[in-house]
Protein backbone atom coordinates (compact mmCIF):
# COMPACT_ATOMS: atom_id res chain seq x y z
CA UNK A 1 0.00 0.00 0.00
CA UNK A 2 1.48 2.84 -0.99
CA UNK A 3 1.15 6.12 1.81
CA UNK A 4 1.30 9.70 1.38
CA UNK A 5 2.62 12.41 3.47
CA UNK A 6 0.93 15.67 3.48
CA UNK A 7 2.87 18.55 4.80
CA UNK A 8 3.50 23.03 4.90
CA UNK A 9 4.53 24.07 1.92
CA UNK A 10 6.17 26.83 3.06
CA UNK A 11 8.08 25.50 6.40
CA UNK A 12 8.31 21.69 5.68
CA UNK A 13 6.63 20.67 8.90
CA UNK A 14 4.33 17.86 7.96
CA UNK A 15 0.65 17.70 8.60
CA UNK A 16 0.03 13.78 8.49
CA UNK A 17 0.04 11.16 6.31
CA UNK A 18 -2.87 9.03 4.28
CA UNK A 19 -2.77 6.12 3.07
CA UNK A 20 -4.58 6.02 -0.30
CA UNK A 21 -5.28 8.95 -3.02
CA UNK A 22 -8.58 8.17 -2.75
CA UNK A 23 -8.54 10.20 1.31
CA UNK A 24 -6.17 12.96 -0.63
CA UNK A 25 -9.53 13.37 -3.62
CA UNK A 26 -12.01 13.40 -0.75
CA UNK A 27 -10.49 15.20 2.29
CA UNK A 28 -8.35 17.71 -0.30
CA UNK A 29 -5.24 19.74 0.33
CA UNK A 30 -5.90 22.66 1.81
CA UNK A 31 -4.08 26.35 0.47
CA UNK A 32 -0.15 25.56 1.49
CA UNK A 33 -0.29 22.28 1.41
CA UNK A 34 2.55 19.91 -0.45
CA UNK A 35 2.10 15.96 -0.83
CA UNK A 36 5.02 13.19 -1.52
CA UNK A 37 5.14 9.52 -1.81
CA UNK A 38 5.83 7.84 1.46
CA UNK A 39 5.42 7.53 5.55
CA UNK A 40 7.06 10.09 7.03
CA UNK A 41 6.91 10.77 10.66
CA UNK A 42 6.89 14.58 11.86
CA UNK A 43 9.22 14.31 14.61
CA UNK A 44 11.45 12.36 12.50
CA UNK A 45 11.34 14.49 9.02
CA UNK A 46 11.20 17.42 7.58
CA UNK A 47 9.94 18.22 3.83
CA UNK A 48 12.44 20.40 1.91
CA UNK A 49 12.10 21.15 -2.23
CA UNK A 50 10.01 18.22 -2.04
CA UNK A 51 12.23 16.04 -0.85
CA UNK A 52 11.64 14.05 3.32
CA UNK A 53 15.16 15.09 5.07
CA UNK A 54 15.29 13.37 8.45
CA UNK A 55 15.08 16.25 10.84
CA UNK A 56 18.48 16.77 13.09
CA UNK A 57 17.02 18.60 15.62
CA UNK A 58 16.00 16.14 17.73
CA UNK A 59 18.09 12.69 17.24
CA UNK A 60 18.63 12.37 20.50
CA UNK A 61 15.21 12.00 21.14
CA UNK A 62 14.62 9.43 18.76
CA UNK A 63 17.54 7.67 19.83
CA UNK A 64 16.03 8.14 23.07
CA UNK A 65 12.60 6.76 22.12
CA UNK A 66 14.00 3.50 20.44
CA UNK A 67 16.89 2.78 23.11
CA UNK A 68 13.44 2.77 25.52
CA UNK A 69 11.37 0.84 23.59
CA UNK A 70 14.01 -1.83 23.46
CA UNK A 71 14.53 -1.41 27.00
CA UNK A 72 11.06 -2.33 28.03
CA UNK A 73 10.86 -4.96 25.62
CA UNK A 74 13.62 -6.47 27.68
CA UNK A 75 12.44 -5.73 30.87
CA UNK A 76 11.09 -9.38 31.25
CA UNK A 77 14.92 -10.68 31.10
CA UNK A 78 15.52 -9.33 35.02
CA UNK A 79 12.41 -10.26 36.82
CA UNK A 80 12.82 -12.75 39.64
CA UNK A 81 10.45 -15.25 38.16
CA UNK A 82 12.57 -15.03 34.42
CA UNK A 83 13.07 -18.88 32.89
CA UNK A 84 16.71 -17.46 32.35
CA UNK A 85 19.96 -19.01 33.50
CA UNK A 86 21.95 -16.27 35.37
CA UNK A 87 24.51 -16.48 32.66
CA UNK A 88 22.25 -15.27 30.35
CA UNK A 89 20.26 -12.91 32.55
CA UNK A 90 23.77 -11.42 33.25
CA UNK A 91 24.48 -10.85 29.36
CA UNK A 92 21.09 -9.03 28.94
CA UNK A 93 22.08 -6.92 31.55
CA UNK A 94 25.12 -6.62 29.62
CA UNK A 95 22.66 -5.53 26.90
CA UNK A 96 20.81 -3.16 28.60
CA UNK A 97 23.78 -1.32 30.07
CA UNK A 98 24.92 -0.89 26.86
CA UNK A 99 21.72 0.54 25.48
CA UNK A 100 21.55 2.71 28.44
CA UNK A 101 25.02 4.22 27.29
CA UNK A 102 23.91 4.97 23.62
CA UNK A 103 22.53 8.83 24.04
CA UNK A 104 26.20 9.82 25.74
CA UNK A 105 27.80 8.02 23.13
CA UNK A 106 26.09 9.78 20.14
CA UNK A 107 25.83 13.13 21.41
CA UNK A 108 27.17 15.04 18.26
CA UNK A 109 25.23 12.54 15.67
CA UNK A 110 23.15 14.23 13.44
CA UNK A 111 21.84 10.81 11.29
CA UNK A 112 19.96 8.31 13.54
CA UNK A 113 21.08 5.59 10.44
CA UNK A 114 24.91 6.46 12.42
CA UNK A 115 24.09 4.57 15.70
CA UNK A 116 25.17 1.24 16.33
CA UNK A 117 22.53 -0.58 18.27
CA UNK A 118 23.94 -3.15 20.48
Amino acid sequence: MNMFTIYNLETGEIDHSTSTVAQINEVGLLEGQGIIQGDYQPNQYKIVNGEAIQRTDNILEILRNKRNELLKESDWTQLNDSPLSDTKKAEWQTYRQALRDLPADYQDTDNIDEVAFP
